[in-house]
């Protein structure tokens, strides 16, 4: 009887270990299969435009619905021609002015392999005085500021080479997820750098512009690029499979020119970082408090403000900074003495990546007659400014 149960009961122990080993391998082989769906699904996130456009992660199911909607699309479009891209009352001609006209910019495409422009349309000549064959077939390198070149080299570098460069580190490093994060906007560009521009003077849309940079007898005028790496280069494009960068490259909003609007003689523009420092004041400041962005450039807005306002303008920007909409009466420096004026300021958010850039603030110098007074009792006694001439020289009042 007894060795009987015994072995009954080694027989169920037998019993349960095989069922548990069973459920552990089972549990094993469904963790690594979740694992390998999980890599899969995520590599196609990286691959469909749509999942890379969201900026967060989507979920599973949205993957899968996009990847499906995405070969839909590639299948319907491959018959048709990339015109499809625009709506079909607009001819290229019209589609050109309307870049011109509402973004003062013009497009572009650069090869991502060799840096070079396959092409710039012809409103280019406005915008930068410069003509397209000034561009095309050079290197994007030669056509922009030295200091943004190390910039353009990292926004030409691929989705596909980030992709790889990821996969690369799957053999047992963790660090791929991170990695897969950086991928995840990866055919989206937005960037500003400094383009080379032809002779200023012909050139309307550049007179008064600011700031112009200069390098080894060159000027260079801040640009706001927005654009996507393409696989292959556009229908129309002479040039080998490879991929490239299509953008528009439009003027920088702080960049563009000071209005005829005789009101606005009496105002000046500031844009300030996140930490509260001025990094771009507008030309007319030196005519209207006289004092040069030079002086101010570098040094927190608030110090701009006389004492006993310096807090309501600290507290103006960091509520600005929380969304709320800015407008304020206060007193700011002028070389001699503080004249009275209202401020009011927004916050401009990059409309691709939904960050904070800068906050715009302008300046309009309060009543006439305390204008008046403010500049008899100026120690530099010059002439009101009434307009800007070539290149935002003062004019005097006629």
């Amino acid at each position: 009887g007894m060795p009987s149960g015994k072995y009954a009961r080694m027989e169920d122990d037998m019993g349960e270990n095989k069922e548990r080993f069973a459920r552990e391998n089972h549990s094993e082989i469904e963790r690594r299969r979740r694992n390998k769906m999980t890599h899969y699904i995520n590599e196609l996130a990286e691959m469909v435009p749509q999942c890379a456009s969201l900026g967060r992660k989507p979920d599973k199911l949205t993957i899968l619905r996009m990847a499906v909607s995405h070969m839909k699309g590639i299948r319907g479009h491959s018959a048709q021609d990339e015109t499809s891209y625009k709506p079909s009352f607009l001819t290229d001609q019209e589609l050109k002015h309307l870049i011109l006209e509402a973004a003062n910019g013009f497009l572009f495409v650069v090869c991502c392999q060799t840096g070079k422009v396959l092409y710039v349309a012809d409103s280019i000549t406005p915008v930068l005085n410069l003509k397209q064959e000034d561009w095309l077939q050079r290197n994007l390198n030669e056509l922009i500021h030295p200091d943004d070149q190390d910039k353009i080299r990292d926004q030409l570098c691929g989705s596909e080479v980030s992709v790889n460069k990821v996969l690369d580190l799957k053999t047992g490093s963790v660090k791929r997820e991170g990695a897969s994060t950086r991928v995840h906007m990866s055919c989206r560009r937005g960037f500003i750098c400094r383009m080379r521009v032809g002779a200023l003077e012909p050139l309307h849309r550049l007179r008064n512009r600011r700031p112009l940079f200069q390098h080894a007898g060159q000027n260079y005028v801040v640009m706001h690029c927005t654009g996507y790496i393409k696989n292959a280069p556009p229908q129309g494009i002479n040039a080998p499979a490879s991929s490239c960068l299509v953008a528009i490259a439009r003027l920088q909003v702080a960049s563009m020119p000071v209005c005829a609007d005789p009101s606005s003689t009496n105002q000046f523009s500031v844009r300030v970082a996140e930490d509260g420092k001025m990094t771009f004041i507008d030309s007319r400041v030196s005519d209207l408090i006289g004092l040069s962005s030079d002086q101010l450039i570098g040094r927190y807005w608030w110090n701009l403000a006389h004492p006993a306002d310096e807090k309501t303008l600290q507290d103006g920007f960091i509520a600005l900074l929380s969304d709320q909409p800015m407008r304020l009466n206060i007193r700011i420096r002028t070389s001699t003495d503080y004249t009275p004026c209202t401020v009011s300021a927004y916050k401009f958010m990059n409309p691709y990546s939904e960050q904070f850039e800068y906050v715009v603030a302008t300046h309009q110098i309060a009543p006439q007659e305390d204008i008046n007074n403010w500049v008899t009792g100026s120690a530099t006694n010059q002439p009101q400014a009434t307009g800007f001439g070539e290149l935002g020289a003062p004019v005097a009042a006629a």
